[in-house]
């Protein structure tokens, strides 16, 4: 398994998942609302639980305050719309 640099987990992948859990979701409504394969989303929430920005909740998965924190900071750098 090739590990990649914390920087970047927050790539469009990360934070097209981050923003799916907002809510807690499934990773197959994930996989469905992103448009990504089953198998990307797994791995992609999988760094993410890593590094502190998701948890899981039951079957479900959703964002933590620090993912939250996260996503903020990419929108006052202006590399997330809002």
């Amino acid at each position: 398994m090739v590990c990649l640099p914390s920087d970047d987990i927050l790539g469009s992948t990360g934070v097209s998942v981050l923003l799916t859990l907002t809510t807690p979701t499934t990773l197959e409504d994930v996989a469905q609302k992103t448009g990504l394969p089953l198998f990307r989303v797994r791995g992609t929430v999988r760094r993410l639980m890593e590094a502190g920005l998701t948890h899981q909740v039951e079957q479900m998965y959703a964002i933590t305050p620090e993912g939250t924190g996260k996503l903020e900071e990419k929108r006052r750098e202006g590399k997330l719309s809002t």
